[in-house]
């Protein structure tokens, strides 16, 4: 068979991969479940900060943090993150993992507890993108 590769810019592809990927780990004693952690923080209806993540395996990956330039300082990123931690620990999860650049927040996750294990030099050219860990069992 000739199978094409295709871009599927504006498809919803990822349900099917992931299908796909499930059944794939199904077969190993481990079923990809992720369980979505999203968390946001509104003010005057329009969200000021949030956090998208989610469980699996044990472990609680934060995919994105983010708060409006003009709430930074605040506490509001700290606050997700904890959040994030407690739903994680209530899911029974015993570590938490997160990755960021060296321009943006790599003090941030140290100053809450998690210590690098990896980076990535030139990711962007010049910089590191840099990969956190923290147990949520200490």
């Amino acid at each position: 068979m000739n199978h094409q590769i295709s871009e599927a810019h504006h498809e919803p592809i990822e349900t099917e991969v992931t299908a796909i990927l499930s059944e794939n780990a199904a077969a190993t004693g481990f079923p990809y479940t992720p369980d979505p952690v999203k968390l946001k923080i509104v003010e005057s209806g329009t969200i000021i900060a949030g956090l998208v993540g989610f469980t699996c395996w044990d472990w609680l990956y934060i995919e994105t943090l983010a708060v409006d330039t003009d709430y930074r300082g605040q506490g509001l990123g700290r606050r997700l993150v904890l959040e994030a931690e407690r739903i994680a620990r209530a899911r029974n999860c015993l570590a938490a993992w997160v990755d960021t650049f060296s321009f943006q927040a790599p003090e941030f996750y140290r100053r809450l507890g998690y210590t690098s294990f990896g980076t990535l030099p030139d990711f962007p050219a010049g910089q590191q993108r840099i990969f956190f860990r923290k147990s949520l069992t200490e």
